[in-house]
């Protein structure tokens, strides 16, 4: 029996509990978030259920609290280290104005004339005197299944990773959730097969030792990869991503949690698979798609899935977490990322994502003391992706340990094949001058100059969707650079 010291059941109001960034919920980029954006975070997935909780927590109103939170202070403040979700739901009972969302804003006012509840409302709690006691629960809790949303593989890993006492098994499948995540293919599909339905068949497939053989890479011993050669590494894994989302093979052999139940029909579909594999499946992915008015593309879900993909799902433009230290562009982030419903405000968001792109170019340019030719948003933006590339292609050979040979001709197609690879190929659209795709910097300027232009909301989100990358490893570049 450990002596530690818990303090149960205390009464603490609302106002003085807050959300830990770092509960295993949370994506690393939340770190240090707002508690405002955690609270976005957890309304924009529809997986936390938050509406339906409110409505259960009203509808049980009189029923005691059976199970307390979970706190810690941490830097002077009382933090909840397990029912971030629940903490979460209170707060905006308490005050709906925490979500800029108008739909559950106005479910929550309606829930609110309910029950009697502010800032001051009382939660009871239990207080652990540091972090690796209250993980003691956590672990118990999370880990062995519960009444509430279950955590996935995913954020289990997470939570060993930060805790730092995580299987090996934890570790490779966050780091291998990571490559999932790089692969060149549509986001639809690797949200679904890294999600409920497809993740057995999955991590069977990939953890199999075959198949770590097929796709050369290790494990070390804390649990990180070692891959042998990223590019026929990435190939395969897009083969198997791409099969477990369809159910089969390209020769339609079934491939599910049935069909590869044991360790010989595992081999057999490891010998099966190969890198040519993965050419035939971006003909496949460019026959399954749909390419809208912007020029980027919409694939036709798998008739298995019932959800809209998250694109057509978020409310905002932006759906992804950038790290601004720029006061004013950090601003003009945020309204995109958390005040301008796209729907609501399409002209708005249009003009303001206008002045996001040359900002944050602009900003890089000066970052990175660019010499510029050209003054206008095309060559400006054709100058930072250069740069921005040559960068990357560094950062690859530097981070993959690759040596090139001494024969020219094999050293220019080595460096070819790797430029390709990490080529900002959507950003390259908007600056190109011959560009006959709606996917262009006329496009940008219409919408402030050509009163004839009307911008689709869901055509800004996919615009934003081919994007994204761009602008992740733009501000990344210019937060690493030296003042």
């Amino acid at each position: 029996m450990k002596n530690k010291v818990w303090k149960n059941y205390i009464k603490m109001p609302i106002k003085d509990l807050f959300l830990w960034d770092e509960n295993a919920r949370f994506p690393e980029e939340y770190f240090k978030k707002s508690e405002k954006e955690l609270i976005s975070y957890f309304i924009n997935d529809e997986k936390y259920r938050i509406e339906d909780l409110a409505k259960e927590i009203v509808e049980d109103f009189d029923m005691p609290q059976f199970e307390p939170l979970l706190v810690v202070r941490i830097n002077d403040k009382n933090t909840v280290l397990e029912g971030n979700r629940r903490i979460a739901v209170y707060k905006l009972l308490a005050n709906p104005f925490l979500t800029d969302n108008i739909r559950i804003q106005n479910v929550l006012l309606a829930l609110n004339k309910r029950i009697n509840i502010d800032d001051n409302f009382n939660l009871s709690v239990n207080v652990a005197d540091n972090i690796e006691e209250a993980q003691r629960y956590i672990d118990r809790k999370h880990n062995k299944a519960n009444n509430e949303v279950s955590w996935t593989s995913n954020e289990r890993g997470h939570f060993a990773v930060r805790r730092n006492k995580g299987k090996n098994k934890d570790i490779f499948r966050v780091e291998m959730s990571k490559m999932v995540k790089k692969l060149d293919i549509p986001e639809e599909v690797k949200f679904a097969v890294l999600g409920k339905g497809y993740e057995t068949t999955f991590w069977r497939i990939v953890g199999n030792l075959c198949m770590r053989k097929k796709l050369g890479y290790d494990i070390s011993k804390s649990g990180n990869l070692i891959i042998a050669d990223e590019i026929h590494f990435n190939k395969i894994l897009k083969t198997i991503v791409y099969n477990v989302w369809k159910g089969k093979d390209l020769k339609d052999n079934p491939v599910n949690s049935r069909a590869l139940n044991t360790a010989k029909q595992l081999e057999e579909y490891s010998e099966s698979i190969s890198e040519k594999d993965a050419n035939k499946i971006d003909k496949n992915i460019q026959s399954e798609e749909l390419t809208n008015l912007f020029g980027g593309k919409e694939i036709i879900k798998d008739r298995r899935s019932k959800s809209n993909p998250p694109s057509q799902n978020r409310i905002y433009l932006i759906s992804s977490s950038i790290y601004i230290k720029d006061p004013r562009i950090n601003d003009i982030y945020n309204e995109l990322r958390t005040k301008l419903v796209v729907d609501d405000t399409p002209n708005a968001v249009a003009v303001l994502f206008r002045v996001f792109l040359e900002c944050s170019v602009d900003h890089y340019i000066e970052k990175k003391k660019i010499k510029l030719n050209d003054n206008k948003l095309a060559g400006k933006i054709l100058k930072s992706v250069n740069f921005l590339e040559e960068e990357k292609f560094d950062e690859y050979v530097k981070e993959n340990n690759i040596i090139f040979p001494d024969i020219v001709k094999k050293k220019e197609e080595q460096e070819k094949k790797i430029r390709n690879k990490i080529k900002y190929k959507e950003i390259r659209k908007v600056s190109a001058k011959d560009n006959n795709s709606i996917l262009s910097c006329s496009t940008f300027n219409d919408f402030i100059h050509d009163h004839r232009s009307h911008p689709i909301p869901s055509e800004l989100k996919i615009y934003w969707n081919n994007l994204e990358s761009f602008f992740l490893d733009l501000w990344r570049s210019a937060n690493n650079s030296k003042k």
